[in-house]
């Protein structure tokens, strides 16, 4: 079982909390406002939220994740919480509370375990995707070779259900990095049925890459581009949220009117950087942008993109004038990316263990919450 504990920064871990040895624990530090935000990316099964005060912002934060994780158990820990605050965390969705001797949440973990263990055994109720939007600093940074692959990546888990959605206005070119084959319905086709859009229609347009990965193409000409309006983008991607277990983002290095509707949207957002001053300046004007915005920092995030190595000068100049620790840093693989291309195929897939591959199993493994491991060596020789 994946076990998050998010804290407010001052609080120290107790000694004596003991998790099976099976289970996976994940600790983090944070403000109160950004719980939500950062936790739900990460869809962990059993949250414990710590040194928080027993009032309206731990509350709403509470709430919003019980709607959002459905299926995880959110337990926050209360030394000495009111009868009222008590009953509004029932009212929430809450079912345990923890009290502050670490020593007696192995039997709450214990009932979490159970329940999830009898909600696997079942028909599990379905959950809202997690939407990822991935963003160029600037043409050529690489959102697109990122968000195929990470696409792929998180396909890999049979109890995932993914989308990438090409978003990249005007022409964009997922379709050649995932498939060799044509696709027969693009982004626009979607947005014009999108009022009488079900599971058999979408079953019917999306192209599908194999079971667990679907794809949704940009348009490829002009006139079709023109008639992709923001509010049809939005009411598509709200049924589809309901539809997949992840929707992947590709939105290119263009800031729109139909990108800037579905930024408020996404769950997650990360800017996809390579190692020079022009994506650096990009970055920071992006950055600058959402905050302006209103949105939440908790939710952007950056991905430095063809990173040759510690030796890189350019990338040690980088980091000297941009201190963020990134999210990822990607190795440069241009040959493995060009071979992608040509044969129209991830490059996760066709050289799994090269070292862009690893870095991007690790890092969907780390979203979905479930560890990604290679075939064995039987395996890839039946295949063969």
């Amino acid at each position: 079982m994946h076990i998050l504990i998010y804290a407010a920064p001052d609080w120290l871990m107790p000694s004596g909390f003991e998790p099976h040895n099976k289970d996976r624990v994940t600790f983090l530090s944070g403000n109160i406002a950004d719980l939500a935000d950062t936790v739900v990316v990460r869809k962990p099964e059993s949250l414990l939220v710590a040194g928080f005060a027993d009032a309206a912002p731990l509350l709403a934060q509470l709430e919003r994740l019980c709607q959002q994780l459905p299926l995880t158990a959110v337990m926050p820990v209360c030394v000495s919480p009111e009868p009222e605050f008590l009953l509004r965390l029932m009212q929430i969705g809450v079912r345990e509370v923890l009290p502050s001797n670490v020593r007696l949440w192995g039997e709450a973990l214990d009932r979490a375990r159970g329940r999830l263990q009898s909600s696997q055994s079942g028909a599990a109720p379905r959950t809202a995707a997690l939407k990822i939007g991935f963003v160029s600093a600037k043409g050529g940074d690489g959102s697109t070779s990122l968000s195929v692959n990470m696409a792929a990546a998180l396909a890999k888990d049979a109890a995932s259900k993914v989308l990438l959605l090409d978003l990249s206005l005007p022409f964009g070119d997922a379709d050649v990095y995932i498939t060799n084959k044509p696709v027969e319905h693009d982004l626009a086709d979607f947005c014009s049925e999108v009022t009488r859009l079900d599971e058999a229609l979408l079953a019917s347009m999306v192209t599908q890459i194999n079971p667990q990965l679907h794809f949704m193409a940009s348009p490829k000409s002009f006139e079709k581009i023109m008639t992709v309006e923001p509010a049809a983008v939005e009411q598509l991607l709200a049924f589809l949220s309901t539809q997949y277990s992840f929707i992947l983002i590709d939105m290119g290095s263009s800031v729109s009117p139909v990108s800037l509707r579905l930024w408020e949207q996404l769950d997650q957002a990360v800017i996809v950087s390579s190692v020079s001053m022009p994506s650096l300046r990009r970055l920071n004007q992006i950055k600058q942008l959402w905050e302006n915005l209103g949105l939440s920092p908790a939710k952007l995030n950056f991905a430095m993109n063809r990173v040759l190595g510690k030796g890189d000068l350019e990338l040690a100049q980088f980091e000297r004038i941009y201190p963020q620790k990134p999210l990822r840093k990607l190795p440069a693989d241009t040959l493995g990316m060009k071979a992608s291309v040509v044969q129209g195929m991830p490059l996760v897939d066709m050289q799994a263990r090269s070292d862009y591959a690893r870095v991007v199993t690790d890092w969907a493994a780390e979203w979905s919450g479930q560890p990604m491991k290679d075939k064995s060596l039987w395996q890839r020789l039946r295949k063969k």
